[in-house]
């Protein structure tokens, strides 16, 4: 799948969170959104540095900023930490905020572009 689709169905959970979803739906949104990055830089390292494309998230977002500027390195490492945080269900805390969500998800949506037109060595 392409990010923007990941990224349109997570909009779609925040806007309209479905009846049957009525206590997962921040975290499906969150996952959707996570997906969106990850495949976003998938994209990206295919393009640029396909080695890296095949190393666990965590390499690829060390080495990003090798790649691209450091704002869009730092977001991206800022909003994959926060929706793998998300992601993850404990007892002891609560479901992400809709605030948190949609931050996370404009962050993702800005990131993309700056993603996809970042060529090799820049």
């Amino acid at each position: 799948m392409n990010p923007h689709t990941y990224l349109h169905s997570a909009g779609e959970l925040l806007r309209h969170p479905p009846g049957s979803m009525r206590r997962c739906w921040q975290r499906g949104s969150a996952c959707l959104t996570r997906l969106a990055l990850e495949q976003g830089l998938r994209d990206h390292w295919t393009r640029v540095a396909s080695s890296v494309a095949r190393r666990p998230m965590h390499h690829q977002l060390l080495v990003l900023p090798a790649f691209t500027d450091a704002e869009t390195a730092s977001r991206a490492r800022t909003a994959w930490h926060g929706l793998s945080r998300a992601m993850h269900h404990h007892t002891y805390e609560l479901a992400p905020t809709v605030a948190e969500l949609r931050g996370w998800h404009q962050d993702v949506t800005a990131l993309l572009p700056h993603l996809e037109r970042t060529e090799s060595g820049t």
